[in-house]
C-alpha cells in the first residue's frame, strides 16, 4: 500500500524549512511540487515503497479549511499559486507545526523531507 503525502504535510514541512533557513514565509505551488516529487523519489529509493502526493485543487481547499490558523493561499490558476504562513505564525508557532506535521510521520519519510536533495528544490541548504 502506498504512503500518501497530503499537501498540508508537504506545505508545512516546506514552510518550516524556508522560515528557519531562508526567513521566508511563502512558497510557490511549482516549487512545492518539485520538492514533493523529490521527497517521493527519495522515499522510494530508501524504502522500495511507493509514495503518492495529494495535490488536487480540492486537497488545497481542504488544507486551507482545516489549517487556516497556519496557512493562506493565493490562487492564480488551477495548479498555480503561492502558499504562505500567516503573519500570526511566530517562531514559537513553528514548534507547533513541527509537532503536528512531523511527529506522526515515519522516520524514512521525515528523512526524505529533510534530505539535501529535497531541500535543494526549495532553494535552501540543509
Amino acid at each position: 500500500m502506498p504512503t500518501f503525502i497530503g499537501i498540508e504535510s508537504l506545505a508545512a514541512n516546506a514552510l518550516i524549512e524556508l522560515m528557519e533557513k531562508a526567513h521566508t514565509r511563502e512558497v510557490s505551488f511549482d516549487t512545492l511540487v518539485r520538492y514533493g516529487m523529490e521527497v517521493v523519489r527519495i522515499f522510494g529509493m530508501q524504502t522500495g515503497e511507493e509514495a503518492v502526493l495529494l495535490l488536487s485543487r480540492q486537497d488545497q481547499l481542504d488544507m486551507i479549511e482545516n489549517y487556516s490558523e497556519y496557512f493562506e493561499v493565493e490562487f492564480s490558476g488551477t495548479y498555480t499559486g503561492t502558499f504562505r504562513l500567516r503573519d500570526t505564525v511566530s517562531s514559537g508557532e513553528l514548534e507547533k507545526l513541527k509537532e503536528r506535521f512531523r511527529w506522526t510521520m515515519t522516520v524514512r519519510l521525515f528523512e526524505a523531507f529533510m534530505s539535501p536533495d529535497a531541500l535543494q528544490k526549495l532553494g535552501v541548504r540543509p
